[in-house]
């Protein structure tokens, strides 16, 4: 558990902070972890909540005039599929959670985010970063599994390798969603396994990123190199 509340401050952390300036990420790095218990989502503290407990969160947003909501979608069993936009700048960022249905960590994270920009703190900042990008928020892709707490849907597929046959309804949603906002970034969240350590230390990792290559020769086209200089920011 105390892994878990680490890992959610992080993906709160790291999606703020790489849309601030680099001088001025220390100062506001130090006073949103003090006043993180702000917009904690306190509804979502064990890993273990199925799609209804989303719900109530979704619609209180639905409700909210700087907030677009949107149904893209639904599972195998018919549970929806939502799309959480905020801000109007010109590059659109587009990040899903729990292709794997066990993987929870992200989705908890992404409503700390949304209750970041829902609060009154931090005005000036939000409007800097909400003036210059377009955030897209599709939490819990897997809801089917994630009602069973496992990481395949329903059907047995792994959602994060059906890419290229869409065989689930969730994978073919997503890549509509993909499609439709033709986004500068996307950010594909997962749980991270205590089973890699940061670099030269026995700790182990919290948070990791990957820019995958498009080809098999592995090429840096401008997707990977903006892909990688967010990475190594």
């Amino acid at each position: 558990m105390i892994k878990s509340k680490t890992t959610r401050l992080l993906f709160l952390f790291f999606g703020l902070l790489l849309l601030k300036p680099v001088s001025a990420q220390q100062e506001f790095h130090e006073k949103l972890f003090d006043s993180y218990a702000q917009f904690k989502e306190n509804s979502l503290e064990k890993r273990r909540f199925t799609h209804k407990k989303l719900q109530p969160l979704i619609q209180k947003f639905k409700k909210k005039e700087a907030f677009s909501v949107t149904k893209v979608g639904a599972s195998i069993e018919g549970r929806s599929l939502n799309l959480i936009s905020i801000g109007n700048g010109n590059t659109d960022v587009f990040l899903w959670s729990q292709m794997h249905g066990d993987e929870s960590t992200a989705t908890m994270a992404i409503f700390d985010l949304l209750n970041f920009f829902d609060a009154e703190a931090f005005s000036e900042e939000k409007q800097e970063i909400l003036k210059n990008v377009k955030l897209h928020f599709l939490p819990m892709l897997n809801p089917d599994g994630a009602q069973r707490f496992q990481r395949r849907n329903a059907l047995g597929i792994d959602i994060n390798r059906d890419a290229l046959m869409l065989q689930s309804p969730a994978s073919k949603t997503l890549k509509r969603v993909r499609d439709s906002l033709d986004a500068n970034f996307g950010f594909n969240l997962h749980d991270q396994s205590t089973y890699y350590n940061a670099e030269r230390t026995p700790k182990p990792a919290s948070i990791s990123f990957l820019a995958p290559a498009y080809n098999y020769e592995k090429s840096i086209n401008e997707v990977r190199g903006n892909a990688m200089k967010v990475i190594v920011k």
